[in-house]
């Protein structure tokens, strides 16, 4: 495809100005957590501005689980080789002292994942942790208390040219708790302490055994906070679902500004498109993102799950588009769409002269952010601007979620890029008649997982009649997708597009139900109806599958080896099953279209 007049003439629609005006506000208010008057003024600036736009919008409340860490009551002390107090900040979610404190040794454990442990005893001691490396911290919490057994956790903040405190969050549990999992919350107290202290901790570290004491008190519990909403309806009742979270930390500028104004921009653009839209589009301004870890997303997959089901297409998480630098076009999406977005952006690039990222070889989950439509089988796409490879930037920026993140750090120009680009990508997703899968490209990510995880397993659990199944449906993709691309062809003349309007239902209800078959098994460890960990470790293809390589190295005569096969053998056999409805769907699709 290349560009038509007509998207010319939307794209002409993005207004730089305007976006940046809203850019100006939303920072201007600077911290703005959910549950706060701060918060609650922002909302009603977002349904001020849509009610001007003549955008249809609504402000439901809803009670999520949010914290409010003091300052106040934070202290890190050290005991000994010598005693000295370092400047710390409370971690969000993290459990609260007694009184007089935790003591404990510290100990260093890297990046604070699972493999970060090999050789180091945590137990009962205070473990010490760079933000700077992954796992996300809410991992590092979860895989330092529950896990290993430490009583307290510090993190040392990213390194940059100003001392920041980059504030966050270590609730491990992903959206709103239920009752299985409300008491992993934030089992362990967590501090930040500046890279310049944390290093000078290592420091110590290296002369002999440290201990510490640290205190932390937060208020942490159900508050009300109202979540912006607005649709702009199209002819059809699918939709493109654009999301970003309006709860911040600190400046709050990068993060996220400039994400809750591209998205009020891409509110106001796409009104004004909405004869020529096919399907609709719901915008939303999360709340409950950064002290409650993704409340808010996921209290509308709750609520709206039918909705969500039949008539999601896509999921564009508007978080962070652009900072100051990131001149070159980032097209990411799961593989079903991974083609369509990437040449998309590709096209706009090549038109403004722009450099665009390749892709990633291999696609990977990202449960960060408000990735909660992974379980709904909902496909995922982020469309941004990133720094030129040779430029070395950490994740979000060394001011993120500090104080230093200010209007400084971000830029119109690149803002106005990824706009651009994010409502290019919606426009296309809203008016093609036929919806723009490749679900080979699935079927061939899927086929490689087992692939590995059949290597991996060895004679522990055969796999080979997942491989097979998994070949089956490669073959019944691929009858589809040329189906399905003679259909879009012909589909290119409007009256012939009319008069096919059953076989194009047909296919997209098709393309819709292989997704929500697949992509829970693909990337999910907690299915269709849970949500996994926030940054958990676990997370990598087919994750029922993956403790397969702990199975390998088990004892066949233990106990922990034979109760672990059996929960491997139901595993296999709940992929099993979705392989064969995915086939089933697109065999009956390809011989309708046939």
């Amino acid at each position: 495809m290349v560009l038509t007049v007509f998207e010319r003439e939307a794209l002409a629609e993005v207004s730089k100005e305007r976006c940046w005006e809203h850019v100006e506000w939303f920072a201007g208010v600077g911290e703005k957590l959910s549950g706060t008057p701060a918060n609650e003024r922002t909302v009603d600036y977002v349904l001020d501005r849509l009610k001007g736009y003549g955008v249809e919008a609504s402000a439901p409340a809803f009670q999520a689980w949010l914290d409010f860490p003091n300052p106040s009551e934070t202290e890190l002390r050290v005991l000994s080789p010598e005693i000295q107090v370092v400047k710390a900040m409370p971690l969000a979610q993290a459990a609260p002292t007694p009184p007089g404190g935790v003591e404990g040794e510290l100990v260093y454990v890297g990046g604070g994942g699972l493999r970060d442990y090999e050789g180091v005893e945590a137990r009962g001691k205070v473990v010490l942790a760079e933000f700077s490396r992954p796992p996300a911290r809410p991992w590092k919490n979860y895989v330092a208390g529950i896990l290993k057994g430490a009583v307290g956790m510090v993190v040392i903040g990213y390194t940059g040219p100003a001392v920041v405190y980059n504030w966050g969050t270590v609730k491990s549990v992903w959206g709103n708790p239920t009752p299985d999992d409300i008491d992993e919350i934030g089992r362990v107290p967590a501090l930040l302490v500046s890279a310049e202290d944390g290093q000078q901790l290592r420091g110590l570290l290296g002369k002999g055994a440290v201990r510490v004491r640290m205190k932390a008190g937060s208020r942490r519990g159900w508050a009300a906070t109202r979540q912006p909403m607005a649709t702009v309806s199209g002819r059809e009742p699918g939709f493109v679902l654009l999301g970003s979270h309006l709860d911040a930390w600190r400046g709050a500028a990068s993060c996220n500004a400039v994400g809750c104004a591209s998205t009020l921009e891409s509110a106001r653009v796409l009104s004004r498109l909405r004869p020529s839209l096919r399907r609709g589009v719901e915008l939303l301004w999360f709340q409950g993102h950064e002290t409650g870890i993704m409340t808010g997303s996921t209290w509308y997959v709750d609520n709206n799950w039918d909705r969500l089901h039949t008539g999601c297409i896509a999921y564009l998480n508007n978080d962070t588009p652009s900072m100051i630098g990131t001149t070159v076009y980032s097209a990411e999406a799961d593989p079903a769409l991974q083609q369509f977005v990437w040449s998309t952006v590709a096209e706009l690039a090549e038109e403004e002269g722009a450099p665009i990222r390749k892709p990633p070889t291999k696609y990977l989950p990202n449960k960060t952010g408000d990735q909660s439509f992974y379980g709904v089988g909902v496909p995922s796409v982020r469309v941004i601007t990133v720094h030129p490879p040779e430029e070395r930037v950490p994740p979000g920026g060394w001011w993120y979620h500090s104080d230093q993140d200010t209007l400084d750090k971000c830029d119109p120009c690149t803002l106005h890029m990824a706009n651009k680009a994010q409502i290019l990508v919606i426009l296309r997703l809203c008016t093609l008649p036929v919806l723009p899968y490749k679900v080979q490209a699935t079927a061939d990510w899927t086929l490689d997982a087992l692939k590995q995880l059949r290597a991996s397993a060895g004679e522990a659990l055969d796999l080979t009649g997942l491989v097979g199944k998994a070949e089956v449906f490669k073959d019944a993709a691929s009858s589809l997708d040329g189906a399905t691309e003679l259909l879009s062809g012909r589909c290119q003349d409007p009256k012939e597009a009319e008069r096919l309007e059953k076989d194009v239902s047909l296919t997209n209800e098709s393309l819709l139900r292989i997704c929500r078959v697949l992509n829970p098994i693909n990337y999910t460890l907690h299915g269709r109806y849970g949500q996994d960990h926030y940054g958990a470790e676990y997370i990598k293809p087919i994750p029922l599958l993956q403790p397969v390589s702990e199975l390998v190295a088990l004892d066949p005569d233990a106990s922990q080896y034979k109760a672990l096969k059996t929960k491997l053998v139901r595993a296999r056999n709940i992929v099993s099953d979705a392989l064969e409805e995915a086939t089933r769907v697109a065999r009956f699709a390809s011989d309708k279209l046939g």
